[in-house]
Protein backbone atom coordinates (compact mmCIF):
# COMPACT_ATOMS: atom_id res chain seq x y z
CA UNK A 1 0.00 0.00 0.00
CA UNK A 2 1.42 3.26 -0.94
CA UNK A 3 2.52 5.61 1.87
CA UNK A 4 0.47 8.28 2.62
CA UNK A 5 1.33 11.92 1.73
CA UNK A 6 3.43 13.93 4.06
CA UNK A 7 -0.22 15.99 4.89
CA UNK A 8 -1.96 13.37 5.02
CA UNK A 9 -0.39 11.39 8.24
CA UNK A 10 -2.29 8.28 9.30
CA UNK A 11 -2.49 9.30 12.50
CA UNK A 12 -5.83 7.68 13.54
CA UNK A 13 -6.57 4.09 14.59
CA UNK A 14 -9.21 1.66 14.27
CA UNK A 15 -8.63 -1.27 16.91
CA UNK A 16 -10.35 -4.51 17.01
CA UNK A 17 -10.32 -7.73 19.02
CA UNK A 18 -9.89 -11.27 16.88
CA UNK A 19 -10.26 -14.31 18.08
CA UNK A 20 -6.81 -16.51 17.77
CA UNK A 21 -8.40 -18.08 14.86
CA UNK A 22 -9.63 -15.00 13.11
CA UNK A 23 -5.91 -13.27 14.00
CA UNK A 24 -3.81 -16.78 12.20
CA UNK A 25 -6.29 -15.66 8.87
CA UNK A 26 -5.98 -12.66 8.59
CA UNK A 27 -2.32 -13.25 9.26
CA UNK A 28 -2.09 -16.08 6.51
CA UNK A 29 -4.22 -13.83 3.69
CA UNK A 30 -1.86 -10.84 4.51
CA UNK A 31 1.63 -13.15 3.90
CA UNK A 32 -0.04 -14.71 0.99
CA UNK A 33 -0.01 -11.51 -0.55
CA UNK A 34 2.87 -10.63 0.77
CA UNK A 35 1.60 -7.52 2.92
CA UNK A 36 1.84 -7.31 6.73
CA UNK A 37 -1.86 -7.36 8.58
CA UNK A 38 -2.36 -4.16 9.18
CA UNK A 39 -1.64 -2.98 5.74
CA UNK A 40 -3.95 -6.20 4.36
CA UNK A 41 -6.38 -5.42 6.78
CA UNK A 42 -6.21 -1.09 5.51
CA UNK A 43 -6.65 -2.43 1.93
CA UNK A 44 -9.51 -4.59 2.75
CA UNK A 45 -11.54 -1.98 4.26
CA UNK A 46 -10.68 0.71 1.83
CA UNK A 47 -10.51 -1.13 -1.30
CA UNK A 48 -13.33 0.41 -3.11
CA UNK A 49 -11.65 3.80 -2.62
CA UNK A 50 -8.02 2.66 -3.09
CA UNK A 51 -9.29 1.18 -6.53
CA UNK A 52 -10.16 4.95 -7.81
CA UNK A 53 -7.23 6.25 -5.82
CA UNK A 54 -4.59 4.24 -7.80
CA UNK A 55 -6.09 5.07 -11.22
CA UNK A 56 -6.77 1.13 -11.67
CA UNK A 57 -10.28 1.81 -12.01
CA UNK A 58 -11.01 0.81 -15.74
CA UNK A 59 -10.16 -2.72 -14.31
CA UNK A 60 -13.07 -3.37 -11.94
CA UNK A 61 -12.48 -6.87 -12.48
CA UNK A 62 -9.15 -7.24 -11.07
CA UNK A 63 -8.81 -8.29 -7.18
CA UNK A 64 -8.22 -4.78 -4.79
CA UNK A 65 -5.65 -6.30 -3.34
CA UNK A 66 -3.41 -7.63 -6.70
CA UNK A 67 -4.28 -3.82 -7.84
CA UNK A 68 -2.28 -2.55 -4.42
CA UNK A 69 0.04 -4.95 -5.10
CA UNK A 70 0.75 -4.27 -8.38
CA UNK A 71 1.28 -0.84 -7.28
CA UNK A 72 3.52 -1.27 -4.70
CA UNK A 73 5.48 -3.48 -7.44
CA UNK A 74 5.55 -0.37 -9.27
CA UNK A 75 6.67 1.90 -6.62
CA UNK A 76 9.62 -0.39 -5.89
CA UNK A 77 10.92 -0.75 -9.37
CA UNK A 78 10.71 3.19 -9.55
CA UNK A 79 12.95 3.19 -6.36
CA UNK A 80 15.29 1.39 -7.68
CA UNK A 81 15.27 2.67 -11.71
CA UNK A 82 15.78 6.63 -9.61
CA UNK A 83 18.97 4.94 -7.66
CA UNK A 84 20.52 2.99 -10.58
CA UNK A 85 20.06 6.05 -12.71
CA UNK A 86 21.56 8.50 -10.15
CA UNK A 87 24.77 6.39 -9.04
CA UNK A 88 25.24 5.23 -13.44
CA UNK A 89 24.89 1.90 -12.77
CA UNK A 90 23.66 -0.70 -14.96
CA UNK A 91 20.92 -2.92 -14.87
CA UNK A 92 21.75 -5.90 -12.25
CA UNK A 93 21.04 -9.54 -14.40
CA UNK A 94 18.91 -10.83 -11.49
CA UNK A 95 16.11 -8.40 -12.22
CA UNK A 96 15.44 -9.73 -15.72
CA UNK A 97 13.39 -12.33 -14.44
CA UNK A 98 11.42 -10.21 -11.90
CA UNK A 99 10.57 -8.25 -14.96
CA UNK A 100 9.79 -10.69 -16.96
CA UNK A 101 7.21 -11.98 -14.39
CA UNK A 102 5.76 -8.65 -13.98
CA UNK A 103 4.59 -8.26 -17.43
CA UNK A 104 3.25 -12.50 -17.31
CA UNK A 105 0.98 -11.17 -14.67
CA UNK A 106 -0.30 -7.79 -16.01
CA UNK A 107 -0.78 -9.64 -19.35
CA UNK A 108 -2.81 -12.26 -17.37
CA UNK A 109 -5.03 -9.92 -15.62
CA UNK A 110 -5.82 -8.23 -19.00
CA UNK A 111 -4.62 -4.96 -17.76
CA UNK A 112 -2.35 -4.58 -20.88
CA UNK A 113 -5.24 -4.49 -23.30
CA UNK A 114 -6.81 -1.63 -21.68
Amino acid sequence: MARPRQHELRDRQINIKLTAREFDLVRARAAAHGMRPGDYGRARLLAEWRVSEIAVASAPHLDPLFQVQLSRLGNNLNQIARRMHSFGEPIPPILDPLLQEIRTLINRSGLRDR
